[in-house]
């Protein structure tokens, strides 16, 4: 009998990424020195789930606290940020950490946060890891799949960990619809818009076009979507993606096509698929015919 080859295994630490845009890292580490670790990242979501140990942590250039085991610390940015963690000697950690980039969670980043917790604009809470969160966070550190089917089966996991933590959220976050005062924000709104059309491919960010049209953050993204049905970044998205289709459909490779729209090419498969359900190779082969 031919035996089967074993399953391989993992490092007490790893990392990796299951799909573009999805960051995971975990494991347990011990400390046998103090040690200092910075981590700069970029804006999106990050999610740290601390399964046993202890360690001390800054956001940004703010004194943070003792982060305890069993729990989960949630982080939205909208610009680049920074994390310093503080180990002591002796320490063993045993953790997951999930990071979502802008790309993925961009209806997100479009809200406003609060300000009782807010560093610049940095969203920051912790709290006891939900039980249904532990057994997600255990079924990606014990992985019970490889290759393709354990890349597929930690996506998945990835993305309902970082729905759930966010619902945890939920309540803190404002829900309230600033109303519209007058017929100038209305015109003001209609501004953007047609500003947005003409000026998709290199639009700024939502804190820049709040600055520009006149707006609070929140009033502004609130407003748009009250008045024409969309977020901000889900209309910006519709556009690329209609001109996309365009330029695909008169032969354009799916390459040149993501590159002209603003995407990487796994992001704009990703979201042109999701979009017309079509893949964009197949939409670029039948313009040529």
């Amino acid at each position: 009998m031919i035996s089967a080859p074993p399953l391989p295994t993992r490092p007490p630490t790893w990392t990796s990424e299951p799909t573009p845009g999805i960051h995971l890292s975990g494991g347990t580490q011990c400390f046998r020195a103090a040690q200092q670790a910075q981590e700069h990242l970029g804006p999106g979501l990050k999610l740290a789930l601390l399964i046993e140990g202890s360690f001390s942590l800054d956001v940004d250039d703010h004194a943070g606290a003792i982060v305890p085991a069993g729990t989960s610390s949630l982080f939205v940015s909208r610009d680049s940020w920074r994390l310093d963690h503080h180990f002591a000697e002796g320490m063993r950690l045993q953790y997951l950490t999930l990071f979502l980039e802008a790309g993925l969670v961009e209806d997100l980043l479009e809200q406003d946060l609060p300000e009782s917790v807010e560093r610049g604009s940095i969203f920051h809470t912790t709290r006891s890891t939900p039980r249904a969160m532990g057994s997600l966070a255990t079924s990606i550190l014990h992985r019970p799949f490889h290759g393709a089917a354990g890349r597929l089966h930690n996506s998945g996991k990835a993305l309902e960990l970082a729905a759930l933590a966010v619902e945890t959220i939920a309540g803190r976050l404002p829900h309230s619809q600033p109303s519209l005062a007058n017929a100038s924000e209305v015109q003001r709104l209609h501004d953007l818009r047609d500003y947005l059309d003409n000026h998709w491919r290199h639009a700024p960010s939502v804190d820049v076009l709040a600055r520009q049209f006149g707006f609070g953050h929140r009033k502004m993204t609130a407003g748009f979507r009250r008045l024409f049905g969309s977020s901000i970044t889900e209309y910006l998205r519709e556009l690329r993606l209609r001109e996309a289709w365009h330029l695909l459909d008169s032969g354009m490779s799916a390459t040149l096509a993501a590159e002209q729209t603003g995407y990487t090419l796994p992001h704009f498969t990703v979201a042109f698929t999701r979009r017309f359900g079509v893949t964009p190779g197949s939409l670029s082969r039948h313009g040529m015919n």
